[in-house]
Order: structure tokens, then C-alpha cells, then sequence
């Protein structure tokens, strides 16, 4: 196995290492919340609480209805017991007796819209439970799908770093520092480049008849002149 063909393999081993962890990250996140989830939970949590505040306005207006109620109760039992006499206050008592009523007529308007509103905003919070029940439902399914997945890729990405391991073992320590500082320097995390049609498979860069010889007998390392990536012909 040439030199640069370790590093080649040990290049696949790790882009598949890098693309693991990867998406060991993306389980682990969302196995820590589901934005979904979370904004189906906010929504809830606002259906409930503006049905918790339209329920409470609905009470005070049947209390205050239910205030006037006896206060007109009581105006109509002045009036009509006998006991006022005297025409000026009975004429109070009933314009008094008159504002009410027309105060209850206005109120009972108030609560026939505050019903109705109670009666949407019910129904807004029961689909919201629902939509959030679902909603945790299947986020518990994907959890079980995600965790298994984890698990399996766990030990796959164990079992490379024991093949990753033993490749390291044969590779010279300077070839290995020469292609991990190359690695880190490119964002694809590629430090091997094929020669493909005679170019280098990364840059395009075609290479000298020097170089691609030299990829392919392996002797040294051909390192390309436009990326710098050390350059592998198959």
C-alpha cells in the first residue's frame, strides 16, 4: 500500500467519522426538543390562558348581573310594597328602577358576547390540546426511532475509530501530521485529492506528468501546486 494510499483511507474512514458525527449532534439536539413541540406547547399554553381570562371576565359580568338583578328586586319591592307614599320618591325609585333595567338590558348583551367568545375560545383550546397531544405523541415515536438510530451509529463510529486506530499504526507519524494539518486547513475536511482525466478531483488544478507519476508509483507524497492537497491516483 503506497503512502499516499493509507492516506487515502484513512481520509474515507474519517469523512465517514465526520458525517457521524454530524448527525450524532442533529439526533442529540432533537432528541432535546422539537421546536414543533415546543411552539404547539406555547400555543397551547396561550389557548388556555385566554380562555382562563374570557371565563373570568364572563363570571364578573354574571355577578355584576346577578348584583342588579337583586338590586332591581329590591327597588321593584320598595315600589310596589306600599311602604313609599310620597309621590316625588316613588317617581325616584322608579327612574331609578328604569336605569337599572336599561343598565341589565346593556349588560345582558355584554354577556351574550362574552358567552360566545367563551365558547370559541373553548373550542380554540381544545383543538390546541388535541394538536399538542398529537404532538408529543409523535414526538415520543421519533424519539424511540432517533435513539435507535444513536445506538446503531454509536457503534459504528466505535468501530471506525478501532479501523482508524490500526491504519494510523502503519502510516509515518510525519505523513499523518502532514495530512491532518491539510485536513484542518480545508472546510470539506478533504486532504486527499484523486487525480481524475489528469487534474486534481478537488481544484481542477492539472497536474504535471511529474506529479501524476509520482501519485502513482507512491514513493513520496504529490502534493498538488494550486490546493495544496496531497494527491492520490487510484
Amino acid at each position: 500500500m503506497s503512502r499516499a494510499e493509507s492516506l487515502y483511507r484513512l481520509q474515507l474512514l474519517d469523512l465517514e467519522l465526520d458525517r457521524a458525527h454530524k448527525r450524532l449532534r442533529e439526533i442529540e439536539a432533537s432528541l432535546a426538543g422539537s421546536p414543533a413541540l415546543e411552539h404547539t406547547r406555547a400555543e397551547a399554553a396561550k389557548a388556555e390562558k385566554a380562555l382562563r381570562l374570557a371565563s373570568a371576565e364572563l363570571k364578573s359580568l354574571e355577578l355584576d348581573a346577578q348584583s342588579l338583578d337583586d338590586k332591581i328586586a329590591s327597588e321593584e319591592q320598595r315600589l310596589y310594597s306600599g311602604v313609599i307614599r310620597n309621590p316625588k320618591e316613588m317617581l325616584d325609585v322608579q327612574q331609578e328602577l328604569d336605569a337599572l333595567k336599561r343598565r341589565r338590558v346593556a349588560l345582558d348583551d355584554q354577556l351574550l358576547a362574552a358567552m360566545e367568545r367563551v365558547e370559541q375560545l373553548r373550542a380554540d383550546e381544545l383543538r390546541c390540546r388535541q394538536a399538542l397531544a398529537q404532538a408529543e405523541r409523535n414526538f415520543a415515536d421519533d424519539s424511540v426511532h432517533l435513539r435507535a438510530e444513536r445506538d446503531k451509529l454509536q457503534a459504528t463510529v466505535e468501530g471506525d475509530l478501532e479501523q482508524r486506530e490500526a491504519l494510523c499504526r502503519g502510516i509515518p507519524a510525519k505523513d499523518l501530521d502532514l495530512y491532518l494539518a491539510i485536513r484542518a486547513k480545508k472546510p470539506n475536511g478533504v486532504a486527499v485529492a484523486l487525480i481524475k482525466a489528469g487534474a486534481c478531483s478537488q481544484c481542477g488544478e492539472v497536474a504535471s506528468s511529474q506529479l501524476v507519476q509520482q501519485a502513482h508509483t507512491g514513493a513520496a507524497l504529490a502534493i498538488c501546486s494550486n490546493c495544496g492537497r496531497i494527491l492520490y491516483a487510484q
